[in-house]
């Protein structure tokens, strides 16, 4: 792998890690507020409970003063029913001192529904307190925990930030600087190449940038996505090409065959792949090779390695087996003195 692109590579893990724990820093406020939002939920449940306590506590009285008040009534209409004069009267203070005695069980009977409500809200908050108790201990606990996890990170964030520094300066200036753009752009400035195909887009290469990428000594970036692509062997797929019925297929000139060159044409078709070669100056077949079980890519790497791209029109191109039609070969000749100045590597 170019030195650039390990450097990178390794830059785009420690750029992670930061923006990573630099969320984690961002968010440990919030976290805090959480924690003691807890503690606060619990006190205020210890409070609420109080305050209902304290609210029965005040009816209590204020029943046992209206009691106080109909006995005092009782009292005086007794003392008036012994001056009375006519039946009426007596009757009249009869049903008074009968209506204050039933406002007096009424009222005994609410102050005994307050001490049973009194009794239950006192278990409330033995309840509540024994929770704020608890939720203290693991409010306290969470706190030197997130404290410590604040150090521990902006710790990581120094040691981070200095390898960031370290590994910044070991890349190359233009690299870095497409690196930062792609990254800034897409979120990420690497991306994998893997069977022909970009890892951050999922889009497939051309041939002839896979094959730069496979040899390792230039920095390419994606035709698609722009991210900066890298190779690595081992995860390279093990088993053979998938089987298809589907044809793909891909022109090359291959000047370093025969004299003058060969242009050459690599189909990979219901598992086999072909390399099919002709006469760069008359168009000529020459000559076919295949491999079952692989598709052209790993059939004919080295070949495809020193070769040049070709874009053609494949319908025009459907029946050069024994010689290329007139027009597709002028079509094809005239794109080889421009091959070399299109798609120059970065950083070559």
């Amino acid at each position: 792998m170019h030195a650039d692109l390990s450097n990178l590579l390794e830059l785009q893990k420690v750029e992670a890690e930061i923006s990573r724990l630099n969320a984690e820093v961002a968010s440990l406020p919030k976290r805090f507020q959480a924690i003691e939002s807890k503690l606060a939920h619990a006190k205020d449940r210890v409070e609420k409970a109080k305050a209902a306590i304290k609210a029965d506590e005040v009816a209590k009285r204020k029943y046992e003063s209206d009691i106080k008040s109909q006995q005092d009534k009782i009292v005086k209409y007794r003392e008036q029913s012994s001056g009375v004069k006519t039946n009426d009267q007596y009757k009249a203070l009869l049903h008074e001192i009968e209506g204050s005695e039933q406002e007096i069980r009424r009222l005994e009977d609410k102050i005994l529904e307050t001490m049973e409500d009194a009794e239950n809200k006192d278990r409330e908050l033995k309840a509540a307190e024994a929770a704020l108790k608890t939720d203290a201990v693991i409010v306290e606990k969470e706190k030197a925990e997130a404290k410590a996890l604040s150090a521990e990170d902006e710790k990581l964030l120094h040691e981070f930030r200095q390898k960031e520094a370290k590994l910044r300066r070991g890349v190359g200036e233009d690299s870095l600087r497409n690196y930062d753009r792609i990254s800034r752009h897409r979120g990420t400035g690497l991306a994998e190449a893997r069977e022909q195909r970009c890892m951050g887009c999922q889009v497939m290469m051309r041939p002839q940038v896979f094959a730069d990428l496979r040899r390792g000594d230039v920095v390419r970036a994606c035709e698609s996505c722009s991210r900066l692509l890298y190779y690595v062997p081992e995860n390279a797929p093990e088993a053979g090409p998938k089987l298809n019925t589907t044809v793909e297929k891909t022109w090359m000139f291959l000047p370093h065959i025969g004299q003058r060159g060969v242009f050459a044409v690599f189909v990979n078709h219901k598992g086999t792949a072909q390399m099919r070669t002709f006469d760069a100056e008359t168009g000529r077949f020459l000559e076919k090779h295949s491999e079952k079980g692989k598709n052209y890519l790993q059939a004919f790497a080295h070949q495809m390695e020193h070769g040049r791209e070709l874009f053609v029109d494949q319908a025009g191109l459907e029946d050069e087996k024994e010689q290329l039609p007139t027009e597709a070969l002028e079509d094809l000749r005239r794109q080889v003195p421009q091959q070399a100045d299109q798609t120059p590597a970065l950083g070559e």
